[in-house]
C-alpha cells in the first residue's frame, strides 16, 4: 500500500495462536460483532470460543524450529468470535478492510500493529497457524493485517487479515476477543506502525500524561518507542506541541536524536504530546 496515496486514516488512526480451551458454543455470533460485514459478503467460516485462551498478535510472525513466533503478542482469556468472509467479486483486499476498519473508527481505540505485503510475513503462516483458516492463504503481497484495541465498554481485541487469493477470491477474516478481565497494561503500537500512522495522518496525538509521567516507566516507554520510530527514518523532522514539549524534546535529544530534527510547538495540548511531521 501507498501510504502517501491510499487514504489510510482508516487503518492507522491513534488503533494466531489459539488454543481451544472453551466449547464451541452455538452460532449468533453476527449480532455480537462490533462492524457490519461487507455488503453482500458471504461468511465463509464462524466460530464463537466461550472461555477460551487466545494469544493476539501484535508485531511481526516467523517460523523457528517449526514453530511460530511472534515479535510481541497479548495473550488473553475471553470470548472469542472468529469470522471470514468471501467478498464479491469485484471488491479488493483493500476495500474490504476499510469498510471495517471504517466502522471501528466510532470506538475509542488504541492501533497496536499494522502490516501488509510481504513485511507481513508468511501467508501460509497468517492462515494455517495464527488464523486457522486455510483458505486464507495467498500471495505475500496481496495481504494486509491490522490488530487494535477498543478501549470503551466492554474491552475488545480486534485482529483484521485481508487477502486476495492467486483465484483473485477475496477474503476478510476477523477476531473479536473480549477479554473476561480487561487488560490494563500499557500496550503500545510497535516502531514502524507509529511511522505510517504519521506519514498518513500528519500527526499523531499521544496518550494522556501527567505529573511525572516521562520520567516514569509509561512516559519513558513512548519517549523509546518515537526515539526508535525517528532512527528508521532518518529524514523524518517533526515539531512537539504540549505543555510537557520541551522536556519530551530533551528526552528525544538525550536518547539521540538530533536536535536539528526537533522542534518545540504550541503549549497545547495540557496533558497529552502531539508530534506533527515537518
Amino acid at each position: 500500500m501507498d501510504l502517501h496515496r491510499m487514504n489510510c486514516r482508516y487503518l492507522l488512526r491513534p488503533a494466531l495462536l489459539s488454543l481451544a480451551l472453551g466449547v464451541v458454543a452455538p452460532l449468533g455470533a453476527a449480532e455480537k460483532l462490533v462492524i457490519d460485514p461487507f455488503p453482500r459478503a458471504e461468511v465463509a467460516r464462524e466460530r464463537v470460543l466461550e472461555n477460551t485462551e487466545h494469544t493476539v498478535v501484535i508485531g511481526n510472525i516467523r517460523r523457528i524450529n517449526n514453530q511460530l513466533r511472534a515479535e510481541r503478542e497479548v495473550q488473553v482469556v475471553g470470548e472469542l468470535i472468529r469470522t471470514s468472509w468471501l467478498i464479491p467479486t469485484g471488491h479488493n483486499a483493500r476495500e474490504a478492510m476499510y469498510h471495517a476498519v471504517d466502522q471501528l473508527q466510532t470506538h475509542a481505540h488504541t492501533t497496536l500493529f499494522f502490516c501488509e505485503g510481504r513485511e507481513c510475513g508468511s501467508s501460509s503462516l497468517w492462515a494455517n497457524q495464527v488464523l486457522d483458516y486455510s483458505r486464507l492463504y495467498g500471495p505475500e503481497d496481496n495481504q494486509l493485517y491490522l490488530a487494535l484495541r477498543l478501549d470503551d465498554e466492554p474491552q475488545r481485541f480486534i485482529s483484521l487479515y485481508a487477502i486476495t487469493r492467486g483465484n483473485q477470491q477475496v477474503y476478510l477474516h476477523m477476531d473479536q476477543l473480549t477479554p473476561v478481565e480487561p487488560v490494563t497494561d500499557v500496550l503500545y503500537p510497535t516502531a514502524a506502525t507509529l511511522g505510517k500512522m504519521l506519514q498518513a495522518e500528519g500527526e499523531l496525538l499521544l496518550p494522556e500524561m501527567t505529573g511525572n509521567d516521562l520520567q516514569e516507566e509509561r512516559g519513558a516507554g513512548w519517549l523509546d518507542l518515537v526515539t526508535r520510530m525517528l532512527r528508521s527514518d532518518t529524514r523524518l523532522r517533526v515539531q512537539v506541541d504540549g505543555a510537557r514539549a520541551p522536556d519530551f524534546v530533551q528526552g528525544l535529544v538525550d536518547r539521540g536524536i538530533s536536535s536539528q530534527r526537533l522542534e518545540v510547538g504550541e503549549p497545547q495540548p495540557e496533558n497529552r504530546i502531539r508530534l506533527e511531521k515537518l
